[in-house]
């Protein structure tokens, strides 16, 4: 995908989470939506930032799924703040996946996934936006 397109699709699920899920719908009526859309809109911005940078080609698919361990590293290109940047977004995707797919959980789990989302989207764009 292009790097448009990634931003695009960012842009799109961030506001998913912050127009609509959050002031619409309210934290505590929104785990699966923000679980969904953090994990996504994480792994575009991390794919515009490698494209930006020319370390990753257009046609490369970056796997939410990758990011459940510290193996994912191997899938991915040296950048700056690499360790950093995987271990928060490891953070993430597992904080997701259990607000996506699990039980019920309290709103400060839910807040838990807006920190690291924004955290991760400070560092992906200082970085290279």
């Amino acid at each position: 995908m292009k790097l448009e397109n990634h931003l695009e699709s960012y842009k799109e699920h961030k506001e998913t989470i912050f127009d609509w899920a959050l002031k619409v719908k309210g934290i505590e009526n929104s785990q699966r939506i923000i679980g969904l859309h953090a994990s996504r809109a994480i792994i575009d911005l991390l794919s515009a930032y490698l494209l930006k940078r020319n370390l990753i080609d257009p046609g490369v698919q970056i796997n939410h799924r990758w990011f459940k361990s510290k193996k994912v590293t191997e899938h991915l290109p040296d950048f700056p703040n690499k360790e950093k940047i995987i271990s928060l977004m490891i953070e993430l995707e597992l904080v997701c996946e259990d607000l996506t797919y699990g039980s019920p959980k309290p709103e400060e789990k839910i807040k838990e996934a807006i920190f690291l989302f924004n955290k991760l989207e400070g560092e992906l764009k200082d970085g290279g936006q």
